[in-house]
């Protein structure tokens, strides 16, 4: 027997969120897989080799340390490069380029899985969506990101609450095709008397994406300390190469955080607006017409 198709737009308590968010996973993981590659490929290359080279920079000083001491003992130590550098930042900016590009990528799937009845979509129909929204996701991040920055920086507690009620926003953006202002307006209105069970959720995916990826870190982190110490022992070249690796790897876990936010996107509006039971109906009504037009006329 074939298994069901994921239901975008249902109601979701905590564990069927995790539930739906694996299952949907398990069965788009070749289309997502290969739209994810295909389209955010250059963005988290870019992003790699941005990573590369600042912690090939910071940590290459560790290496003229142990030269300069293991050969001539009493030399002066290099200068520490300043770890606020231009390498840090744009560290940054290519890191909101490459999430921007992984929540506009798995927007635009959803976005065509959920107007198609969930008929998965190749790379160039989730590419057409992207390439409408991703200039859009990205910039409006920005202010969000600062707003995250400076509730942060006011207090702890505030962040939770701006990430919280904010973290659905790429979605309200692509999903209602909404502007700046009525995506912000829209993530206050649809998070009311759900706060507590979306931040859990979002706490729980998070963990799950960051467990993930120091497994992998691990992994890579044993292997490459134990082929510089048997080779060159150039701790910052290593450093580099390890931290651009585990960057292109652990960003396909990150789909994982952005699909459980989706889905509890979708749970939100489905109880603020019942969209998903309006359609239902719209449907139903339609197959009973189709049915009564199929019968035939009898006198």
């Amino acid at each position: 027997m074939a298994e069901s198709k994921v239901e975008l737009r249902k109601l979701r308590d905590f564990g069927e969120n995790f539930n739906d968010t694996f299952t949907f996973i398990r069965q788009n993981l070749k289309p997502l897989l290969r739209a994810f590659f295909a389209i955010c490929g250059i963005f988290l290359l870019i992003h790699a080799i941005a990573n590369g080279v600042y912690q090939s920079k910071n940590f290459g000083v560790l290496d003229q340390v142990w030269k300069i001491g293991s050969t001539v003992p009493g030399s002066r130590t290099p200068e520490i490069p300043g770890i606020f550098s231009i390498e840090y930042f744009l560290v940054l900016s290519f890191g909101v380029l490459a999430f921007s590009s992984i929540v506009t990528t798995v927007g635009a799937y959803l976005k065509f899985y959920d107007a198609h009845d969930g008929l998965k979509p190749t790379v160039e129909q989730v590419w057409q969506i992207f390439r409408k929204y991703f200039l859009r996701v990205f910039l409006y991040s920005i202010p969000i990101i600062l707003l995250d920055i400076l509730s942060m920086v006011i207090c702890c507690l505030p962040v939770f609450y701006v990430a919280t009620v904010l973290a659905p926003f790429p979605f309200a953006v692509m999903m209602e095709d909404l502007d700046f202002t009525s995506a912000f307006n829209r993530c206050f209105q649809i998070i009311k008397n759900n706060f507590w069970i979306s931040l859990a959720t979002y706490i729980v995916a998070a963990m799950i994406y960051y467990f993930s990826t120091l497994i992998i870190g691990a992994v890579i982190g044993l292997l490459a300390g134990l082929g510089t110490y048997f080779t060159t022992r150039d701790f910052g070249t290593t450093m580099g190469i390890v931290t651009s690796i585990l960057n292109i790897f652990s960003s396909m876990f990150s789909m994982v955080l952005v699909i459980s936010i989706a889905l509890n996107y979708f749970n939100l509006t489905e109880q603020f607006d019942g969209t998903g039971i309006m359609r239902k109906i719209d449907n139903l009504g339609s197959t009973e017409n189709n049915n009564f037009d199929n019968i035939d006329e009898q006198y």
